[in-house]
């Protein structure tokens, strides 16, 4: 059985099967009247069972040994042979009741595998808390129903499950099954019909596809998401394979286009086929448009190429397509005219979305007369929205968003539309123009038409809208209030999304409106201009963003969210002041909390440390102060905080380190931390932004830092934030939030957001009173790419190995009292685009590099002992080199000289050898000329000769250069004579 959806097939089945054996062995709903009762023995296997149970429901209150309850064939669940008093169905699927699963909690006891005579087993849905399958469930010879689904059952399959021979219905799906290798007890089952594994790791049973083909009476087979390989060879024997296949799901596996060889020897017998989420390749195979008795074709989620086999146009009863998350190509008109036929009179769901499809919705879509279900959502499709659209009078669905569609949305587009449910328009260019009296044919339950031109005035047909869940109107250029009626039109509405809009005047009290009726609730007013007090919400909201509008005030009105769903809350960016009230114990779900760019202050309450799951909290920007709670240490999810722009103090938590280990980003810029930088923050080895600028910190940078080992190897530990943002009646919408933050980036304050900011790498101690020296395991962050230490009190040197530090883009160490040399190995630092040495003790020449020389002076200036470009031209050695000998220095300095020398006429003898040998040959009166012209003109002159010729030029030149320099030295030396004297 399939708890969450989907299963509706298999319960049909379930009940088959059950009037079957009631009517062949007879199946006892005793009544008061009613002499047969329940076998003793089989009611104390029953009360053993029921003993290693957690029945926090009560659903088991039937069963007892009291005298009033002594008969087991009346307890709850349990029904009795009307002639043997036998069980022969136990039936304890868990029940679904007002969304919540009732389960019964605890151990499989080994003694209800001791009811030799039962027929029928379900404890689907229930939690067995690891148990295993005991070996005694081979005595259940008479079973035909056996579902063990979703049971939290472990260990391996019992061999003895071989025994079981009269099965017919086997569910054991989604459990903790390990270590599977084999499967070869199916093979003895031969009247099972219906089989179903999911979600178990069959990758290491190789044979899987010659077990089914052993199982004649085979119906529905359903290997969803088992890690299936595609080692299915070429032939396999079809011998007592079953003809009667008719429903086959083998999505989420690894199959490859192999597996079609298989599945074609059932291509008159399928009816379902469900092949989504594998890894096939290719054009689709044209031989699937020959399963003539195919309704449903599930291929989503591949890679399939090319367009849509024409074959498929024969498909006369298929109703449901899903070719969606492919890499489908082509235009749409060409892909839609493949389906015509008797295909386009029959198919009910079409889903083509998130493919590279272009061209416009054509017109000859009105052909499809069944037509419920149109997805084209994020394809490439552009052009206008054509009108025969509307004559699709069966359309619930239509999924066209996050397209290049263009043009106008009129009535005329929905006039025949009485059965639509579910429009998704968002994320075009398309400009909705619907007169104000305009009352709509249909009533929608989800409306997502954001980023579509809908303003300036609030859409007044949505006031004919009473039975919407979902809206989303967001981005839609509205310059206007929210009207009074807005807030009681649907008592059923979980999710509202207004922003990005120019919406003005004050909310209401929401937990007053339809809102607050719904289970649950999401709601996003940001980036709007509504103002005033933050309103009191419904007590069952699930998430809030009210950023960037006006509100003031206090945000006490939070408190009474106590619903226990709360997940997501950002009121960033408003005019709030006031201190945070202590209620947070009451949001113990809270994911994300951001209150950034307000006017609160106080300290933060104690209570913060109930929210367990938090992973971001953002109270920068405010005027909070004290000391940072110890109770924030409980918040182990904890990712991303940033207290930038606060005035906390004292010293920065040692239990940070210790106890938030998960911590990603931690901001602390602008505060009145002071002390040491504690050792234990090194602890956090998923850091991948450090800020710690000014602050007063003192005491010397921990050498302990290379611990941070996402800054040392290649990794991110970043992730965006998913939270419940709502929750309908039958589905779950998660939403995802980026952390944002305020980074200094090469000497600029900038915003990061929308997933940038988990692309940087950076620690930043700048202007704080921190000594001692930089530790040389600093340069072990091969990762880094900003370093700033500036406007601190650091000595002694960077260091020498700086240059490994390859993705280093920026490196502030101004305004220390570094020294010494600059390391040669800062050269190698490729990346480097921002630089800034300024305001230091360092001396000697600046390493020679293009990064180097390529920034301005200023990086450089307030060194007095540092020389070189682009700081000076020169060093003074070289000036030293050129000065005259004096009696107290005059053999260093010719030394000095002979060294220059040494190195400098090679290179310019070379270079005017390479330079003017042509010139020499021709240009020279010089005896060298005619030899080489000889050598030249001599037509038996080889190679050999050429080269000699080329010798004879270098070394000509050689000589020439040789004087030309003697004769510039001994003007020199009278140049220097006469300067002296």
């Amino acid at each position: 059985m399939k708890i969450l959806g989907g299963g509706s097939l298999q319960l049909v089945y379930a009940f088959l099967i059950l009037l079957h054996m009631q009517s062949s062995i007879g199946i006892s709903s005793t009544t008061a009247g009613d002499e047969v009762r329940c076998i003793e023995s089989e009611r104390q296997a029953l009360l053993a069972f029921k003993q290693g149970l957690v029945d926090e429901y009560r659903w088991l209150s039937s069963w007892g040994s009291e005298e009033e309850r002594e008969d087991c064939c009346k307890w709850q669940g349990v029904h009795c042979s009307n002639t043997t008093g036998h069980i022969i169905v136990l039936n304890l699927t868990t029940m679904l009741e007002h969304g919540y699963y009732l389960r019964l909690r605890g151990n499989l006891s080994p003694s209800l595998f001791e009811l030799k005579y039962i027929t029928y087993l379900s404890l689907a849905g229930n939690d067995f808390n690891l148990s295993r399958i005991p070996e005694s469930i081979g005595s259940l010879s008479k079973i035909q129903h056996l579902d063990l689904g979703y049971c939290k059952l472990s260990g391996s399959l019992p061999s003895q499950l071989a025994n079981l021979t009269s099965l017919q219905y086997l569910d054991l799906s989604f459990n903790n099954f390990n270590n599977v290798k084999n499967l070869e007890w199916l093979s003895y089952l031969s009247s099972l019909k219906h089989i179903v594994l999911d979600g178990h790791d069959l990758g290491k049973v190789n044979n899987w596809p010659q077990l089914i083909n052993k199982l004649p009476h085979l119906a529905y087979l359903s290997l969803r998401g088992c890690n299936l390989q595609d080692v299915i060879p070429q032939s396999i024997p079809m011998i007592n394979s079953s003809t009667f296949l008719t429903e086959l799901d083998l999505g989420q596996n690894n199959l490859t286009a192999s597996t079609f060889h298989w599945l074609f020897k059932f291509s008159k017998s399928l009816v379902h086929l469900a092949l989504e989420t594998n890894h096939f390749q290719g054009l689709i195979p044209e031989n699937l448009g020959h399963m003539t008795d195919l309704k449903t074709l599930y291929l989503s989620d591949n890679q399939f190429e090319g367009g849509i086999p024409k074959s498929f146009g024969n498909l006369c009863k298929l109703r449901s397509l899903d070719l969606s998350f492919n890499h489908l190509n082509g235009m749409l008109p060409e892909l839609i005219g493949n389906l015509s036929g008797c295909l386009q009179l029959s198919l009910e769901e079409l889903s083509l979305g998130r493919n590279k499809i272009k061209g416009p919705l054509p017109d000859m879509i009105k052909n499809f007369s069944s037509l419920r279900v149109l997805d084209l959502y994020n394809t490439q499709l552009s052009g206008t929205v054509p009108k025969s659209i509307g004559l699709l009078s069966n359309l619930e669905r239509i999924y066209i968003a996050s397209n290049s569609l263009n043009g106008t949305i009129s009535e005329s587009h929905f006039s025949t539309l009485s059965k639509l449910q579910r429009l998704y328009m968002s994320s075009n260019s398309l400009s909705i123009n619907f007169s104000n009296d305009w009352i709509p044919p249909f009533q929608l339950d989800h409306i997502g038409l954001g980023s579509s031109k809908l303003g300036p005035k609030f859409p007044s047909w949505l006031k004919s809208q009473r039975n919407f869940s979902y809206l989303d109107i967001s981005g839609s250029e509205i310059s206007d209030s929210i009207p009074k009626w807005f807030w009681n039109l649907s008592s059923r509405v979980f999710h509202v999304n207004l922003s990005c809009n120019h919406l003005y005047g004050v909310l209401p009290n929401l937990s007053t409106t339809k809102f607050a009726d719904f289970s649950s609730l999401g709601i996003d007013f940001s980036k709007n201009k509504l103002e005033g007090l933050l309103p009191v919400f419904p007590v069952n909201v699930t998430s809030i963003n009210l950023s960037e509008n006006r509100f003031f005030g206090s945000i006490s009105s939070l408190c009474t969210i106590t619903g226990g769903k709360l997940e997501f809350v950002d009121v960033s960016r408003n005019q709030l002041f006031g201190k945070l009230p202590d209620c947070m114990m009451q949001w113990t779900s809270l994911v994300i909390l951001n209150l950034a760019n307000n006017h609160l202050f106080g300290k933060i309450p104690s209570s913060i440390g109930s929210l367990y799951r938090l992973e971001s909290l953002g109270l920068q920007n405010n005027s909070f102060s004290g000391e940072i709670p110890w109770s924030l240490g409980n918040c182990s999810a904890l990712q991303y905080l940033d207290l930038n722009y606060n005035s906390f103090s004292r010293k920065i938590p040692t239990w940070i380190g210790e106890r938030l280990s998960s911590l990603t980003f931690l901001l602390l810029r602008s505060n009145n931390f002071s002390e040491d930088i504690p050792l234990k923050l090194c602890w956090l080895k998923n850091i991948m932004l450090l800020d710690l600028s000014n602050n007063n910190l003192s005491g010397n940078i921990p050498s302990c830092i290379q611990n941070l080992t996402t800054l040392v190897q290649k990794k991110s530990s970043a992730r965006d934030h998913e939270f419940t943002d709502s929750i309908s009646d039958y589905a779950t919408y998660v939403g995802s939030y980026a952390d944002k933050a305020s980074v200094m980036w090469k000497g600029m304050e900038r915003d990061y957001g929308n997933g940038n900011l988990k692309n940087l790498r950076i620690i930043d101690l700048s202007s704080n009173k921190l000594t001692g020296k930089i530790p040389v395991q600093i340069s072990v962050l091969l990762e880094l790419v900003q370093l700033n230490l500036s406007r601190n009190q650091l000595t002694g040197w960077i260091p020498s190995n700086i240059g490994q530090m390859r993705q280093l883009e920026s490196l502030d160490l101004s305004q220390n009292q570094l020294s010494g040399h600059l390391p040669g190995s800062m050269s190698q630092l490729n990346f480097l685009s921002t630089l800034n040495l300024s305001y230091n003790n360092f001396s000697g020449r600046i390493p020679l590099s293009t990064q180097m020389q390529s920034f301005n002076a200023s990086a450089f200036v307030g060194n007095p002992s540092l020389c070189g470009l682009p700081l000076t031209p020169t060093c003074p050695e070289d000036e030293k080199s050129n000065s005259k000998p004096t009696d107290s220095g005059g053999k260093g300095n010719q030394e000095d000289r002979a060294e220059f020398w040494k190195s400098f006429k090679p290179g310019i003898e070379l270079g005017a050898a390479i330079g003017f040998v042509g010139v020499l040959a021709v240009k020279l009166d010089h005896p060298w000329k005619h030899i080489c012209i000889l050598l030249f003109n001599n037509v038996r002159v080889r190679l050999r000769n050429l080269k000699d010729c080329l010798y004879l030029l270098v070394a000509a030149v050689g000589l020439l250069v040789r004087e030309r320099v003697s004769r510039l030295g001994r003007k020199l030396k009278l140049y220097e004579a006469s300067v002296s004297s």
